[in-house]
């Protein structure tokens, strides 16, 4: 009687191997010889089948549930099935000043012999061209925008919220008679917040009407006109109610879409009012066509911009966004809504104000560390207190607080042995190099609320070349903090962290800083401690001509080792003109306690490496054997 025939293989040659013993378990093939026959060739077509049936079979299982798929769609595919929706591409934004001055250009008694207009507008689109050293960059109006005209022929625009990217508008009519008709938008970078949809519901009556996007079913009724977006391969499908849930569309009726296509993050960061270039369409009240330039008198810094959701952010937000059930009830709800009406972030961490001392309570915090730069301005720290006050409870304030970025660098010495290795000494650097950024990037490491251990640091640098044998590292953190210039003001720097006690040594210094009224380049240190102490004073000196160090004042400021809080200028406030650092900043450094085995980030302390500052040098092990 034949054996059975093993079920479980997966592999080629063992389910063509098993195959054999069966066929070898029968009585008519005891003796034959498989592999010099064309059996064999039979053998190998059923073994292959059998495992592509398996592939197949393990891939669909896996692609069946969010956590295992790895295939885009079918992660979007098992997020929809909780409600969970991407966030797309998101434009960056600045809030602009200008204004235009007709009589600059313009011959105010031939152009308006009837008196001057009443106001002008701004038409909806392309409103500003900004050129940066990366490229050349369109900024959009989303809506009209219109200011009165005063007795100088001036207008004033204040306030005015500008986006970037290409501003494209589609139409679409709806066809009964196509079953499979859907509405989609072939581009995978809209910005979805962007959109804007207006309806023209009888064909035969040229009347739109504005539809909004539906957040909340249990609010709709059948007169809602209200539409859904989905992430589709070939981009974004907009469906509309079916006449129970949301106002169904009427055979003809037209559909006009006016939608962004983001360039991303890119775009964060420009600054500056000069960047800014007008290229809009701009009418008067009568109805011309002005072509003044405007003068820009005020541009918040670019922000909010962001790149379409990963695979890996969409597995760990989807259930999380669900179990939140759109309130705000538990720091888990605040943390979730936020990066859904602002995904440009790095990390959101939320707080009670019970936890502090002393207590607030009624209170919620809320540190949000953006992806381009250390805080939110406050346009933006606005715009995301309005668009979470209908998921919270509304006994509770909603506070937000700058982020505390603690920057942690890394100084290492590492001995590789070269007879393992094709690389050389700047190779091995790289590849260290290379390792602590993988490591600075992974969702292992946790921003606020997070540690960081030595011993990790030191193990990766170990595993980033199998020739290294040894590394002698040290790990520093850094606070920059961004100077008041020509203002007189004290400064507190927070590192959050006990601090190494070195009785030969100042473990805190800064970088260079110019005194109002003063042409020397000045630092601070710390004093050295006296035995036991946990209090020391920090002291203001410059470099004289021979490179000699010059103390001018010892006592001006404190350090509290225990803390890692300094203190400076308190009872005599300074005025700093210039530091040598670009935007303003002055950073200090110091050396944690017990070389940084466990740095910990508390509440708002947002935990940063900045690999490109660290020092890694390399060095054959000339002790290696």
């Amino acid at each position: 009687m034949a054996g059975p025939i093993q079920l479980t293989e997966t592999d080629f040659d063992q389910i063509k191997q098993n195959l054999v013993n069966y066929l070898k378990s029968t009585n008519k093939f005891t003796d034959y010889n498989f592999e010099a026959s064309n059996l064999s060739v039979i053998l190998n077509l059923i073994a292959y089948q059998a495992q592509l049936n398996s592939y197949n079979a393990n891939m669909i299982a896996n692609e069946s549930f969010l956590t295992s798929a790895m295939i885009r769609k079918n992660v979007v595919a098992n997020a929809r099935q909780i409600g969970y929706l991407p966030h797309s591409a998101t434009s960056s934004s600045t809030e602009i000043d200008f204004s235009f001055d007709l009589t600059r250009g313009l011959d105010l008694d031939k152009v308006y012999p009837g008196g001057l207009p009443s106001s002008l507008e701004i038409v909806a689109g392309e409103a500003f061209n900004v050129v940066t050293q990366d490229g050349s960059y369109i900024f959009n109006t989303i809506e009209n925008h219109s200011a009165p005209i005063d007795s100088n022929g001036v207008a004033d625009f204040r306030n005015v919220k500008i986006y970037e990217g290409t501003r494209i508008s589609v139409t679409f009519t709806k066809d009964e008679n196509d079953y499979t008709q859907k509405f989609v938008i072939e581009n995978a970078n809209v910005d979805t917040s962007k959109l804007h949809i207006e309806v023209q519901e009888d064909p035969n009556v040229n009347v739109t009407r504005f539809y909004s996007q539906a957040d909340n079913i249990t609010e709709l009724t059948e007169l809602s006109r209200v539409y859904w977006i989905e992430e589709v391969a070939s981009g974004y499908e907009i469906t509309f109610g079916d006449g129970l849930f949301g106002k169904a569309l009427a055979d003809g009726a037209k559909v006009y879409v006016d939608f962004v296509i983001a360039t991303g993050s890119e775009t964060n960061g420009i600054r500056g009012e000069s960047s800014y270039t007008f290229t809009g369409n701009l009418n008067d009240s009568f109805g011309n066509v002005i072509t003044v330039a405007p003068t820009v008198s005020r541009a918040t810094e670019s922000a909010g911009g962001g790149e379409v959701e990963s695979i890996d952010s969409i597995k760990f937000r989807a259930p999380k966004s669900y179990a939140a059930q759109n309130r705000c009830v538990t720091a888990t709800d605040y943390d979730m809504i936020v990066r859904d009406v602002y995904p440009a972030v790095d990390d959101v961490y939320v707080y009670g104000g019970e936890l502090l001392e002393p207590p607030q309570y009624g209170r919620v915090f809320v540190a949000v560390k953006p992806t381009n730069g250390n805080a939110l301005n406050g346009v933006t720290k606005n715009f995301i207190k309005e668009s979470i006050d209908n998921y919270r409870i509304a006994s509770l304030d909603v506070s937000f607080v700058d982020p505390e970025v603690l920057v942690i660098e890394v100084k290492s010495l590492v001995y590789y042995d070269d007879r393992k290795t094709i690389s050389d000494t700047a190779g091995i650097v790289s590849q260290v190099r290379d390792s602590i950024q993988r490591y600075a990037d992974s969702a292992g490491v946790s921003r606020f609320g997070g540690v960081v251990r030595y011993s990790k640091i030191v193990g990766l640098i170990d595993d980033a070349n199998e020739a290294i044998n040894r590394n002698v590292t040290e790990l520093r953190i850094r606070k920059d903090i961004a100077a008041v210039i020509d203002t007189a003001a004290s400064y507190e720097i927070c590192f959050e962290n006990q601090i190494e006690v070195d009785y030969h040594n100042p473990v805190v210094t800064s970088t260079g800083f110019y005194i109002a009224g003063e042409s020397e380049l000045y630092y601070i240190e710390n004093n050295l401690p006296e035995i036991g102490s946990t209090v020391v004073d920090m002291q203001l000196f410059y470099m004289d001509e021979l490179n000699q160090k010059v103390v001018t004042d010892r006592k001006f400021g404190t350090f509290d080792l225990l803390t890692g809080e300094i203190m400076i200028g308190v009872d005599n406030p300074i005025t700093i003109s210039q530091t040598l650092e670009r935007q303003d900043l002055i950073k200090f450094r110091t050396k944690p306690y017990n070389n940084g085995q466990l740095i910990e980030a508390k509440r708002s302390v947002y935990l940063d490496f900045d690999v490109s500052q660290s020092e890694i040098a390399a060095t054959i092990d000339g002790g290696a054997q």
